[in-house]
């Protein structure tokens, strides 16, 4: 076993990181945006809309490719933070590509890749990855 070897269960990550992203993305169009939005209201649709789809896509996202792969890392005796961190901030970009290819549609992502995106999204996939083994029980 190697020094950064995964010790504990994967379950809580699992549960828990899919939350991390869409609130961290929520609390950053609200203070972005906050100023401009006529009412509480408007958050509050805000914050149960990306908690309906923000939350759903990251849970499968998080089951289908960040689980598995941790999973994998865990039978070959090979998970490390970093390693995992590693695999979640390569995830980012492509999973928020896709994700607002679902919201928006082909023509208007295309358009839209600019390095200062790629590095937020690559940040928001670092910070999963990190909640997901902070997160273990």
């Amino acid at each position: 076993m190697t020094p950064l070897q995964h010790k504990r269960s994967l379950w809580v990550g699992t549960l828990v990181t899919p939350w991390i992203v869409p609130l961290g993305i929520f609390v950053v169009i609200l203070t972005d945006t906050f100023k401009e939005m006529p009412s509480i209201n408007v958050a509050i649709e805000l914050f149960f809309m990306i908690v309906l789809f923000g939350v759903s896509f990251t849970y499968i996202v998080t089951l289908a490719l960040v689980a598995p792969m941790a999973f994998w890392l865990k039978g070959k005796n090979a998970l490390s933070a970093i390693r995992l961190c590693i695999w979640c901030t390569a995830l980012g970009p492509i999973t928020m590509f896709i994700y607002s290819l679902l919201l928006n549609g082909l023509s208007t992502t295309f358009n839209r890749t600019h390095l200062t995106e790629i590095l937020f999204t690559m940040a928001f996939g670092l910070a999963s990855g990190l909640f997901f083994v902070w997160f273990r029980a």
